[in-house]
């Protein structure tokens, strides 16, 4: 999958077109078709990558986990373009608190 690729179907999950996150990151509308066919400059591709809430690294196909750390408050997460906001992202942390809690060998009966 090409960057151009990965940025559009992240930009859906976001409930965004690609020229709406080229507007968000302050480059050109049309930067990011351009690369289909060549690279970007490290400047505008991080810029993307703050407005897609991933890493430089996912877009260019070098990294496939692009998860996300409840924890970390300075990363907005959004449901299908949505901010999701903090008390249910307190209710999944307490959610999963339980999950690894129940999973865990030492706790096992």
């Amino acid at each position: 999958m090409n960057v151009y690729t990965r940025i559009y179907k992240t930009a859906k999950k976001h409930g965004m077109s690609v020229k709406e996150v080229a507007k968000k990151a302050h480059i050109g509308e049309n930067s990011i078709y351009r690369w289909k066919v060549i690279k970007p400059s490290i400047e505008s591709l991080t810029k993307v990558a703050k407005v897609l809430h991933v890493s430089t690294d996912f877009l260019l196909g070098q990294d496939n986990n692009k998860g996300i750390d409840l924890a970390d408050t300075t990363m907005p997460l959004f449901y299908q373009g949505h901010p999701i906001p903090d008390k249910y992202i307190k209710m999944l942390g307490f959610l999963m608190e339980e999950d690894i809690h129940e999973k865990s060998p030492k706790y096992k009966h």
